[in-house]
């Protein structure tokens, strides 16, 4: 296959002309065979006529001269006489004068008087008959024959005079019309004269002997055209004449013709071919330039390549290839940029910050990482609306630019901004953190209003807190975390502060099997009834214990659990486990409650309602003993939706607990808007109560507050009888704590509260 488009237009066009030629030449050798053939065609009907009229002049001519033997006074009295040597020397000398080749005298009756051939009966008789010109076979040979009277003045005789139809006949024919005659009997298929030469007259001979099929196969064998005809001779036998002309003799004329339009095919293929180079050339070359800066253009090489300025489609096609090389280029830089930087500040992003920072990993040197993360960017975007958002983030990323020469600004995240100085900075008195708190200090200005920002940054150096990015990133990032949990402006990174962060990952992996390894078990911590010291219920406990890890608090994994949205499916767990404690308790006493935790991810969340509803369709009777148990904090993200959810539970039966109550932001205002059943009164308050004036106003406080919006009390906490006892006075409801029992296994629960029953 050709794949150059110039050789293949060089081809096509070649191949065009070439066509066009052809069937020119075609055509006229066509036109002029078939002119040939009809010239032939008409020279031998000429021939047929030329044959049929010489055969009547040498008729004519038997008849003057045998007329003109008969009318010799001399010769009538010979055959009057019966002179024999009188008469044939008469016949002699007068067939040597007219060239007749056979002479016959017959008596009246048909005797033979004299002859030079020996004529057949049935000659005789059809020669005795008729005086018109006869064709007739005798010895072998065709005559053509003419018989007259000899009257003196009656019939004393007849002679008939023939001329040998012959191959000099047939020569003299071909000379007059140029056409060969070739005349044969049927019967015998002899041929009887022939102007063909000897090696065609022999081919026809052998043709005619061999064959009974018509003649046109011998006739395209020998490329001749022949018209054929039939002759009687006196005997009735059919002689057949064939006029024949050679075509390749015919077409010899055309032969200068053909091969001067030969030449002149050649000329102009020739002329087509240089022109054919030549458009070919004008199209390919303009081509091959722009498939050039096609490549040039694929190898991301956007400089202009010298391209030939026209006029037509090509210099068109010029125009618009510069057009799209240069809309091409700002394109790819444009996406170049964008995949580079952040769009809305204008700052490297990520991607091309992680890059660089790799790259300065390879150099010498020392710098310092600083990650600026935007406190509460959320909270101010979802309350603003994004339009304010974005121009606190512009406005930051173009006050960070201005810190001092050899720093480095790039937007890592969507609240966080990473700065990388060119000197170590081990702690917040060094001047560049000044002047960093001070870039940052001013109020966002929108418009004509002022919002205030506060920062959290983290801080780590190279090559002292890590020589790789990666862990550069993480670490700084720690750094962040530690100095929102210390409500610092800034923190620098010390050692063991990311084996923090690492053991928080390990947990957050590993809890994601715990359900599926059995690694979790549910602990009950009875609940007592303050007044009698009984077990009047219980609070369900998670417990991890892990092959890895070990024993992993609830106040270590339930906060990570609840940020990375796993307490779901521990929740889910949990109340599972709850169900199975009421259905095995025996005997559950009617008021018995067991209460079950609820963090704000779970309340707000829709799947809670349906995790309830199926497991009332297990254990019909779980609102009468379940008490779900919810922490302030609910109030301060979604007090709307956590009213709603806490009226769905009450308005099913629930009872609802405000857990760890007086450590939170809650107010009594909000306690009396919700649907709660019970205030459980935090064990920072109640651990030392009986030594703590100020704890027992507090706890004295909220006992009366919460039983005047009739709510029961739960004291957790409680660590000795002096308490208890200090409690009860105050009419504590129910009371939790190591004092009664640590959290203990469903066994032992159940042997307690078995105990309690038989007592």
């Amino acid at each position: 296959m050709i794949r150059s488009f110039r050789t293949r237009l060089l081809v096509i066009l070649l191949l065009l002309v070439a066509g066009a030629l052809s069937v020119s030449l075609s055509a006229v050798g066509v036109a002029v065979q078939q002119q040939v053939e009809r010239s032939v065609e008409q020279e031998l009907s000429v021939s047929d006529r030329v044959f049929r009229e010489l055969l009547a002049s040498r008729s004519q001519l038997l008849l003057q001269a045998a007329q003109v033997l008969t009318d010799d006074f001399g010769f009538k009295r010979a055959v009057a006489t019966g002179d024999r040597e009188t008469i044939v020397s008469a016949l002699v000398n007068h067939g040597e004068r007219i060239d007749t080749e056979l002479m016959v005298l017959r008596s009246p009756e048909g005797n033979e008087i004299a002859a030079t051939h020996p004529l057949p009966q049935n000659i005789i008789e059809t020669t005795q008959a008729s005086t018109e010109q006869q064709l007739a076979v005798v010895e072998g040979e065709l005559f053509q024959l003419i018989t007259v009277p000899v009257n003196a003045p009656q019939l004393i005789a007849r002679a008939t005079l023939g001329f040998r139809v012959d191959s000099a006949l047939a020569q003299e024919l071909q000379s007059l019309a140029n056409a060969d005659i070739s005349l044969w009997l049927e019967d015998t298929k002899q041929v009887l004269a022939s102007s063909l030469n000897s090696a065609q007259k022999t081919s026809l001979q052998q043709h005619l002997k061999s064959s009974e099929v018509a003649l046109n196969g011998w006739l395209q064998q020998q490329n001749f055209v022949g018209q054929e005809a039939l002759l009687e001779t006196a005997e009735e036998q059919k002689v057949h004449v064939l006029l024949s002309a050679s075509l390749a003799a015919a077409m010899a004329d055309f032969d200068q013709l053909r091969t001067q339009m030969v030449f002149i095919a050649l000329a102009a293929l020739i002329i087509a071919a240089l022109i054919a180079l030549w458009v070919a050339r004008s199209v390919s070359q303009p081509l091959y330039r722009l498939t050039e800066a096609a490549r040039q253009l694929q190898r991301g090489d956007y400089s202009k390549l010298e391209l030939q300025q026209r006029g037509d489609e090509f210099g068109q096609l010029v125009t618009t290839f510069d057009s799209m090389r240069d809309a091409i280029a700002e394109r790819e830089q444009r996406i170049s940029f964008q995949a580079t930087h952040d769009q809305l500040t204008g700052l490297p992003n990520r991607r091309f910050f992680a890059k660089k920072m790799s790259d300065e990993l390879k150099r010498d040197g020392v710098w310092t990482l600083l990650l600026v993360n935007i406190y509460q960017f959320r909270v101010l975007n979802d309350t603003l609306g994004q339009v304010i958002g974005d121009q606190v983030l512009k406005q930051i990323g173009s006050r960070l630019l201005t810190l001092s020469e050899g720093s480095q600004v790039a937007r890592v995240g969507g609240d966080e901004f990473a700065i990388v100085l060119d000197k170590c900075i081990e702690g917040p008195e060094d001047s560049l953190i000044d002047e960093l708190e001070a870039c940052l200090a001013p109020p966002v200005k929108v418009g004509e209003s002022d919002y205030p920002v506060s920062f959290n940054c983290g801080a780590v150096c190279y090559p002292n807190d890590g020589q790789e990015f990666d862990t550069l990133l993480r670490r700084v990032q720690v750094s962040v975390q530690q100095a929102k949990r210390e409500q610092k402006f800034i923190y620098f990174y010390s050692a063991g502060l990311d084996e923090q962060h690492l053991r928080k990952l390990t947990i957050l992996e590993l809890l994601q099997t715990a359900v599926e390894k059995d690694e979790l078990t549910v602990l009950l911590q009875p609940k007592i009834d303050c007044a009698t010291g009984r077990i009047q219920g219980a609070e369900a406990l998670l417990r991890w214990h892990n092959q890895q890890l070990g024993f992993v608090g609830p106040d270590e994994f339930i906060p990570l659990a609840e940020q990375s949205g796993l307490i779901k499916s521990l929740t889910r767990w949990v109340c599972e486990q709850s169900v199975k404690v009421l259905e095995q308790l025996q005997p559950l006493p009617k008021d018995f409650t067991l209460s079950v935790n609820l963090s704000a991810v779970d309340l707000l969340s829709n799947e809670v309602i349906s995790l309830i509803e199926e497991l009332e369709q297990q254990y019909p009777q779980l609102s009468q003993h379940l008490v779900l148990e919810v922490t302030e904090s609910v109030l301060v993200e979604d007090p709307e939706t956590a009213i709603e959810r806490l009226n769905w539970f009450r308005n099913r039966g629930y009872g609802v607990s405000i857990d760890d109550y007086g450590t939170g932001y809650s107010s009594l205002a909000q306690m009396r808007q919700l649907p709660v059943t019970e205030l459980k009164i935090d064990r920072a308050f109640v651990q030392l109560l009986a030594t703590s004036p100020v704890d027992q106003s507090i706890v004295r406080s909220t006992i009366q507050l919460a039983h005047e919006l009739s709510l029961s009390v739960v004291a957790e906490g409680v660590e000795d009888e002096q308490s208890w006892n200090w409690l009860k006075q105050q009419h504590c409801d129910v009371l939790q704590g190591f004092y009664f029992s640590k959290p203990i296994p469903f066994e032992q629960f159940n042997q307690k509260l078995q105990g309690e029953s038989d007592a």
